[in-house]
């Protein structure tokens, strides 16, 4: 900048705020777009592995906050946008883990008992005899 004429320094400055004010219009619609997708495709992965039934508080906050994000963004209130956006990922994603946890309970234990080095007494044949002939 050393070298740059007044005249030029003033076309430098108001180039580079030019740039920002565009920027920073530019990036309510475009990150509340983004946040919305993802929050979308978190409830839709909800959905799938049946959140509607596991996690049902979860699951309904996810999509009236989804319903909202993409209201407000409509209106072009983009940071409310962003901020119900974000609530409706976080309770999708909240979904989904107690979904998980609500299907892994279901299906009872799916690993292998950690205490294999003691197993339970068997009882030896004599033993058995002995139960079945007795009256």
């Amino acid at each position: 900048m050393g070298n740059l004429k007044p005249f030029g320094r003033i076309i430098l400055i108001v180039m580079v705020v030019l740039l920002l004010a565009f920027i920073s219009g530019c990036v309510g619609p475009i990150w509340s777009s983004v946040l919305i997708q993802d929050a979308d495709s978190n409830f839709r992965a909800a959905k799938v592995i049946g959140a509607e039934k596991y996690a049902p508080y979860e699951f309904y906050k996810a999509e009236e906050f989804l319903h909202k994000a993409r209201q407000k963004q409509a209106y072009g209130q983009f940071e409310r946008a962003v901020d119900y956006a974000k609530i409706a990922k976080e309770m999708a994603i909240a979904a989904q883990a107690k979904s998980h946890d609500a299907k892994a309970s279901e299906s009872g234990p799916s690993t292998i008992p950690q205490d294999l080095q003691n197993p339970p007494p068997v009882p030896s044949q004599g033993e058995n005899i002995k139960q079945i002939n007795t009256p």
